[in-house]
């Protein structure tokens, strides 16, 4: 088995694949917010913790607590509007499966199953917008290799 990130997911997603199934290659990806989007979460709640701090004439030590409290809250906040899925491309489709917001990626349903060749691609940029399965996701430049590469077996043997 692969070590790192990508053979934890295979191995944490064997039971929503078929017996014998190969995976390939894995993605993560999120869905609902851009990313851009979640940094102004966490600075509206920075910023608005501060201003409200200041305007109660706190402290310098306690504005910063509650600063920090705020972007923790901003941030929060965001993930609430965000879903989070693992692609994993199989000698025998695409499988989409969805993980909790505040865990690791561990897959908690299957959303789709997707034929063989499904594209994902083109990708670009730090965050590249795609659609699949019906869904809007947004795909960091880490996994875009994953997407781009050859289908061939990647990730290890079961």
């Amino acid at each position: 088995m692969a070590l790192g990130l990508a053979g934890r997911v295979v191995r944490r997603s064997q039971g929503f694949l078929e017996p014998g199934e190969q995976v390939w290659r894995v993605v993560l990806a999120q869905g609902g917010l851009n990313p851009w989007l979640q940094s102004a979460f966490f600075l509206s709640g920075l910023i608005g913790a501060r201003l409200a701090v200041a305007s109660w004439g706190g402290p310098g030590v306690f504005g910063l607590f509650w600063s920090v409290l705020g972007a923790v809250g901003g941030a929060f906040l965001a993930n609430v509007f965000i879903s989070r899925r693992v692609v994993l491309m199989t000698d025998r489709g695409v499988v989409v499966l969805e993980y909790g917001r505040f865990s690791t990626v561990k897959p908690t349903r299957l959303v789709a199953r997707l034929p063989l060749g499904t594209a994902m691609g083109p990708l670009s940029g730090l965050w590249a917008r795609t659609e699949l399965a019906g869904e809007r996701l947004w795909v960091h430049r880490r996994w875009h290799g994953s997407v781009t590469a050859p289908a061939v077996p990647h990730v290890g043997e079961r």
